[in-house]
């Protein structure tokens, strides 16, 4: 048996961090009833779905965004009407997400070198003797 379509309204809903009293008003349904569909096979995946989704979607937005985060940033960290303790959090801040930027980038490289040896060993290239 599928999950109905008020049953995954309910369950994207609960993605979205509502509370099963909530959902099971607007889905016009029991707490019973969803905790019943919550034993469902397809169950778990479908959450599991909806919540991947909904950090997906929430990494597109805030990617989007993230040019006049930084310029904002910089401006609180240089501005002298900013106090000294909040200008201190944009500094370490933004030293923070450039540090992490660079952490990350050094991270890929390694890891398509590794990747890249790994499939040379495995495909045995003629420079290998295997013994």
């Amino acid at each position: 048996m599928e999950l109905p379509a008020y049953v995954c309204r309910a369950f994207q809903l609960h993605a979205q961090g509502e509370s099963w009293t909530t959902i099971a008003e607007k889905c016009g349904t029991t707490t019973g009833n969803l905790r019943k569909w919550r034993q469902h096979p397809d169950a778990a995946g479908y959450i599991k779905q909806a919540i991947h989704s909904n950090i997906e979607e929430s990494h597109g937005v805030i990617t989007e965004a993230l040019p006049m985060l930084a310029a904002r940033l910089v401006e609180l960290g240089l501005s002298s009407e900013v106090k000294p303790y909040a200008q201190i959090q944009a500094i370490l801040g933004a030293f923070s997400v450039i540090d992490k930027g660079v952490t990350d980038r050094e991270n890929a490289e390694q890891l398509a070198k590794v990747r890249e040896t790994l499939e040379r060993l495995e495909g045995g290239p003629p420079n290998v003797i295997d013994v």
